[in-house]
């Protein structure tokens, strides 16, 4: 395992599922464009769909839950965002009314915000040092880190930022967003 890439085979399994193929050694020419089970299962349950749907400090997602007016233009800029058009009416309410309940009081003052330290970095796996054993430790760390994924931005209340993903990946889930040719 010291020379896997968790980061990127997350989204490698995002892509192999709406079709992409890793291996060049047998190329295709015909793409498989047939949606499948396959592709709600890994938007829904993928370290991917957590890293996509996560509040995480720094993150678009995170400013754009700072910087709503209202939990109903929070949901039309989440659709937009993530659907490119707005929300029905019968999209909107439900989300917006889960939105409501902690708007006003998603935020935390200055001084109850925790500070993130960051990581120690980890050292670099390369062809040249991947056969030594403390390469493997390295390589499990940097998975372990990958399934953690950025820690949730601490302006957000632990509570609200919480069912605030739980929209996200709902609306990340909607049928139109799986690929279908």
């Amino acid at each position: 395992p010291s020379l896997s890439l968790p980061r990127a085979r997350a989204i490698a399994d995002i892509m192999e599922a709406f079709g992409w193929k890793g291996a060049r050694q047998s190329p295709i020419t015909d793409r498989e464009s047939d949606p499948n089970v396959l592709q709600p299962g890994v938007l829904q349950n993928s370290d991917a769909s957590v890293l996509l749907t996560r509040a995480s400090i720094n993150s678009g997602l995170a400013d754009t839950a700072v910087t709503a007016t209202s939990p109903e233009q929070l949901v039309e800029t989440l659709f937009l965002k993530i659907l490119s058009r707005e929300p029905t009416e019968t999209e909107r309410a439900p989300l917006a009314s889960l939105l409501t309940e902690g708007f006003q009081n998603r935020l935390l003052p200055e001084e109850e915000r925790l500070e993130i330290t960051p990581l120690d970095p980890l050292p670099v796996v390369t062809w040249s040092n991947h056969v030594q054993p403390e390469s493997n430790s390295i390589a499990l760390e940097m998975e372990k880190r990958a399934k953690a994924g950025p820690p949730p931005d601490p302006r957000l209340r632990a509570a609200w930022r919480e069912m605030y993903e739980d929209v996200v990946w709902s609306i990340v889930n909607i049928s139109e967003f799986v690929w279908i040719p």
